[in-house]
């Protein structure tokens, strides 16, 4: 396919030129740095895993600081040494024009860079690469990667589910980066699986005893350890999802504290039930039992009761990903599991890794890799 730039200049009948760029003064803190890019208004566009490129890149970048820039909307990426969100495109270009390199999303600073000479790195999903790469780097390196997209081809949607731009993984980010700076060496993380939930970032609460978790998404599992004084208190600073295996008192239904119920179990309440739906409080149903799923589909047949099969789930699971040797691969989560004073990155580490099924249960909020050099 032509570029966008070929069939735009043949639509108006002009040539391709090179823009011409006037930069205005930005206060920066560094003087050696790459700039970082992301963007929320495309939803198909927005790359959720910048925190993991910026975890793996910094310890080869030594000197190098990592400035982000765009606008004040955007949400600064954890690990950077410096967010400057600007007013103008005149002040990101002036940013940019003094960076090694700039990596990023298909959107105009990969674009600035280009006109610039500045080493890219650019990252595209939701579209072909060469309808859209940069065009004006003439003595700089470009690096486009594009997304594999499970091996279909470009939706050219502006939203995906899922979103293919994070089918990219963050280590081959890194090393592009690595690579349009000169800088000669391999990068031996290596990503094993992506779960579709790691991005999702909240917080599990097992409520052992009181905690002053504060989080925007937290899930209270009183299925592992049913304590209304716990989950009281948690609500009087946080509004919270519930995972229960039992009823809980009508006063916690009409706090207003409480987004969402998940009510797993063999048996259901059915006056908790009716109180849950009276509430119109978000609320899924699901029976641990298949001896007792059509009974219990029938006795309370207003109600739309979902079937887990742990068993299913776990066996699934293991056909994704093969783990002989637990010590030997490392675990990023989605989601972090409070208990107590301890916070744990999954049920699985909580239990000290003893019971692999927990692992296989996760498995979607996780993101597992391997890395010899930590």
């Amino acid at each position: 396919m032509s570029h966008l730039a070929e069939e735009y200049a043949k639509s108006c009948g002009v040539k391709i030129g090179k823009p011409t760029l006037k930069p205005h003064y930005f206060p920066i803190l560094h003087d050696r740095y790459i700039t970082i890019h992301n963007d929320k208004k495309v939803q198909a566009k927005h790359y959720d895993l910048w925190p993991d490129v910026v975890q793996i890149l910094k310890p080869y970048l030594k000197d190098i600081k990592i400035i982000q820039v765009g606008s004040f909307e955007e949400e600064t990426i954890e690990g950077i040494d410096q967010h400057s969100p600007t007013k103008t495109l005149k002040q990101s270009a002036y940013i940019i024009e003094r960076a090694l390199a700039h990596v990023g999303i298909d959107s105009v600073p990969v674009h600035m860079a280009s006109a610039l000479d500045i080493p890219v790195v650019g990252i595209y999903s939701h579209t072909y690469a060469n309808t859209c790469n940069p065009l004006w780097n003439n003595k700089s390196k470009v690096i486009t990667i594009e997304s594999d997209r499970g091996g279909k081809k470009p939706s050219f949607s502006l939203e995906e589910h899922p979103k293919t731009i994070n089918f990219i993984k963050p280590e081959k980010i890194a090393q592009a980066v690595l690579d349009v700076l000169n800088i000669k060496q391999t990068i031996s993380h290596k990503t094993l699986y992506t779960g579709h939930n790691y991005t999702s970032s909240f917080v599990e609460v097992i409520p052992t005893k009181k905690t002053s978790v504060q989080a925007k998404l937290i899930d209270v599992r009183m299925d592992y350890e049913h304590n209304e004084e716990v989950l009281a208190d948690i609500i009087q600073r946080n509004k919270v999802e519930v995972t229960l295996s039992k009823p809980i008192p009508l006063s916690f239904i009409k706090s207003g504290r409480i987004t969402k119920i998940v009510y797993k179990t063999d048996i259901f309440d059915g006056e908790f039930c009716r109180s849950i739906k009276q509430s119109s409080i978000p609320h899924t149903l699901i029976c641990t039992s298949e001896e007792k799923l059509k009974e219990q589909r029938a006795n309370n047949f207003d109600f739309l009761i979902n079937y887990l099969n742990k068993k299913d789930l776990i066996k699934h699971n293991k056909k994704r990903i093969k783990i002989n040797n637990f010590n030997n691969v490392k675990i990023k989560s989605g989601k972090k599991v409070v208990c107590g004073d301890k916070v744990y990155d999954s049920y699985f580490d909580l239990n000290e890794r003893e019971n692999s099924d927990h692992f296989f249960l996760d498995l979607e909020f996780f993101r597992v890799y391997t890395d010899s050099d930590e």
